[in-house]
């Protein structure tokens, strides 16, 4: 009897990485490759085909590709844009939301501990920043705000261009984080409201390893990682061909799929989250109304979340009980606390995130593991130490 595919719903951790991607990387893993800034045939062959997909990036997020400097992955771009968006040595007042990315939240707090003055503006109970907020916290000496576009454990969407605005009358840069929010909104307004945006490969079905920074024309942004002066001297250290040619595909597939993609997602989502809602006792939904089309986050009262992960995985159905990349942390997310969620339902969170490639199959065979799965969690009173 063959054995029925997994179902993967787990696209805000990572995408699968697109045929296009593998395509366009094909040449560069297998044939020879110079490094990009040798001046002979094959090394300007290869700076052609980074030059090629850093245009790629830039049509995504419509800017000119001189905008666009390569990093290692959404991680790296975050750190440039935080540690960078002070200047060196760091002055000024840096302001981020408390629902961050770590990739944000760290670097933060890192700066704190340095002795930067930094405020943590709160969410609402839905994972919004409320303009309000923002302004509240403002100093007269801001240097720089951070808020991300697109929340990676809830899907809320935040108003990034009016808070982008309040920034700029305050005099600080702005920086959005909009990782998350790639593969389902037009990066456009970002990019024009923004100083700074980070990108990352392979939430948008890329390579894992590579990412982007977008820095605003005219931006004097001292470099974060120093080496050969690569990138204009932006970014040292050779450009990873192959993972930059498979980053500008998947930016090129993105461009072309996403509208439809997001009509049709979200019509699976919301199918999913409604019978969910219907089947299951002590289920309720969190997040705002205004959300990513793919995401589903839910909670389950008297339900662990990551056990139901893990017996959702026995049944070949791929979730997460929160941010992957906070895996293996036994401790409430701020995302989660800024929900305020009655403490049955505390412990018993669920992300469900949808793909370009989910189909309604995919949403059938869910529908009927979740609630047998949260009902053998319930009577098996397993839960894991917090």
């Amino acid at each position: 009897m063959k054995t029925p595919k997994n179902v993967y719903l787990d696209h805000n951790a990572s995408a699968p990485l697109c045929v296009e991607a593998i395509n366009a990387m094909q040449p560069w893993l297998t044939g020879p490759v110079s490094n990009p800034s040798s001046v002979h045939r094959s090394g300007q062959r290869s700076r052609a085909a980074v030059e090629q997909a850093r245009g790629q990036v830039a049509k995504l997020l419509g800017c000119q590709p001189s905008a666009v400097i390569f990093t290692s992955g959404g991680t790296e771009a975050n750190n440039m844009a935080i540690w960078g968006g002070l200047g060196w040595p760091p002055h000024g007042h840096l302001v981020v939301s408390a629902i961050e990315h770590p990739a944000v939240m760290e670097p933060a707090v890192a700066l704190r501990d340095l002795g930067v003055e930094v405020t943590f503006v709160p969410a609402d109970n839905q994972a919004v920043v409320s303009l309000e907020a923002v302004q509240a916290a403002i100093r007269p000496n801001a240097g720089l705000v951070s808020i991300m576009a697109a929340n990676n454990e809830v899907g809320s969407l935040q108003p990034i261009e009016k808070i982008a605005t309040i920034a700029h009358d305050s005099g600080a840069l702005f920086h959005t984080d909009a990782v998350q929010a790639a593969p389902w909104t037009d990066l456009r307004p970002l990019t024009t409201a923004s100083d700074l945006l980070s990108l990352s490969s392979h939430k948008i079905a890329g390579p894992m390893g590579i990412g982007a920074l977008y820095i605003r024309p005219g931006l004097d942004l001292p470099p974060f990682v120093r080496g050969g002066g690569q990138q204009g001297g932006r970014r040292g250290g050779t450009e990873a061909t192959a993972l930059i040619v498979g980053f500008g595909a998947a930016c090129a597939r993105t461009r072309a799929m996403r509208d439809e993609s997001g009509v049709r997602v979200a019509g699976l989502r919301d199918r999913l989250e409604t019978t969910l809602l219907d089947s299951i006792e002590g289920a309720r939904r969190n997040g705002s109304e205004s959300r990513l089309p793919n995401t589903c986050h839910m909670s389950f009262a008297h339900c662990d979340g990551n056990v139901l992960v893990a017996r959702l995985d026995l049944d070949g159905v791929s979730a997460s009980a929160g941010a992957a990349c906070a895996s293996g942390v036994a401790k409430t997310s701020p995302v989660i606390d800024a929900l305020s969620l009655p403490a049955k339902y505390s412990a018993g969170s669920l992300r469900l995130s949808l793909g370009y490639e989910t189909t309604e199959s995919d949403v059938v065979r869910a529908i009927h593991a979740i609630p047998h799965a949260v009902h053998a969690v319930r009577e098996s009173g397993l839960e894991v130490t917090r």
